[in-house]
């Protein structure tokens, strides 16, 4: 798996960078959202407690992926504006039951 940055967005307002980038995986499935967020962490060097990937889209018959993520300046800022289930489904925070 390789992963190529194609954009990096500073957005002052929301205290966040907007990361757009390409995911190829020649002969391997689609790769998983913490394998992503593990790469981009150690790329970009960012904190892995303030990342979000937002998705990860496959297109049939090609072995590369488009991606966008979110870097936070800080975790307040995070839990602040993502919406729970983003946050629930990339293992940032647990499930609030009923």
């Amino acid at each position: 798996m390789e992963i190529k940055v194609t954009e990096i967005r500073e957005n002052k307002l929301l205290g966040r960078k907007e990361i757009y980038f390409d995911v190829i995986h020649d002969g391997e499935a689609t790769p998983s959202r913490e394998a992503v967020k593990g790469k981009l962490v150690a790329m970009l060097d960012l904190n892995p407690e303030t990342v979000v990937v937002q998705y990860i889209r496959s297109f049939f018959g090609s072995t590369v992926s488009k991606g966008y993520a979110k870097a936070y300046e800080s975790k307040e800022r995070m839990l602040y504006i993502e919406p729970e289930y983003i946050l629930v489904r990339d293992g940032l925070i647990e499930k609030a039951e009923e």
